[in-house]
Parts: structure tokens; C-alpha cells; sequence
């Protein structure tokens, strides 16, 4: 199980890498045209903030997967408080102690942090139907 978690996380961290490279890419030219330096230069640690967020969220996934009910939904629900608790604290201190564009900063969090949950959704699904599967081949191979 160790490797496919392994596995599941280098996979996810794949996907992170591929949208974030997408989203690059189509923000290109806009960005390029549009935006003002210190602006871009927000949109780093906002992307920084929410990849990190991302990684720890998916990681504690993984870790409560496998666990009761009420443990994951302490350990999921719990987790995603405190991260976002986290996320909002850094945020104001870098809001407040930097020259960083605060709407750039507040607009990039916001934006890569829905896109990073989205996907993390979507591997928490992919993993919960390979259990789900998992568990109805057992019952089946029980049975006969």
C-alpha cells in the first residue's frame, strides 16, 4: 500500500504540475501585456502558497484514507480548517510586511487554491471507486 501512495502522490503532484504549466501558458500573454511587475511578481507566492497547501491537503488524504469514518472527516475537515487558517495568516503577513500587490497576492491564493482542491477532489474520488471496487471483489470472493 506504501507504493501505491507513493504512487497516488506522485500522480497527483503531476497533475499540479501539468494545470499549473496550462494555466502558465494561458496567462502568458495577458500577464506579459497587462500586468505590472510588482504584480507578477504576486503571483508567485500566491502560486507557492496554494501548491503547498495542496500537497499537504492531498498528503493528509492520504494518510486518513484508510482510517474509520470519523477519523477521516476529522483528519479531512480538520486538515482543510487549519490549512486554510494557515494560508489566510500568511497571507495578511505578506500583505502587510511586503511589497507585494495585495490583490494580485489575494487574486492568485484564491484562484490557484480552487484550482489545486478541484483536482484534489477529483484524486479523492479516483481513490475512493478504486476502494469502493476493491471492497466489492472482497465481498464477492468472500461469498464464493
Amino acid at each position: 500500500m506504501v507504493s501505491n501512495e507513493k504512487y497516488s502522490f506522485s500522480r497527483f503532484f503531476l497533475y499540479l504540475a501539468v494545470t499549473s504549466f496550462i494555466a502558465a501558458a494561458i496567462a502568458y500573454y495577458p500577464v506579459s501585456v497587462y500586468a505590472e511587475r510588482s504584480q507578477i511578481n504576486s503571483f508567485i507566492p500566491g502560486y507557492l502558497i496554494s501548491l503547498v497547501n495542496a500537497l499537504i491537503g492531498y498528503k493528509l488524504s492520504l494518510i486518513a484514507f484508510n482510517k474509520s469514518v470519523k477519523s477521516f472527516m476529522v483528519i479531512v475537515f480538520g486538515g482543510m480548517g487549519i490549512r486554510l487558517l494557515i494560508v489566510v495568516i500568511t497571507l495578511l503577513i505578506l500583505i502587510q510586511f511586503t511589497t507585494l500587490d495585495p490583490i494580485s497576492l489575494a487574486a492568485s491564493v484564491f484562484f490557484f487554491y480552487t484550482l489545486f482542491v478541484c483536482i484534489e477532489i477529483f484524486f479523492l474520488h479516483k481513490l475512493s471507486s478504486k476502494k469502493g471496487n476493491k471492497e466489492e471483489v472482497t465481498m464477492i470472493e468472500n461469498k464464493v
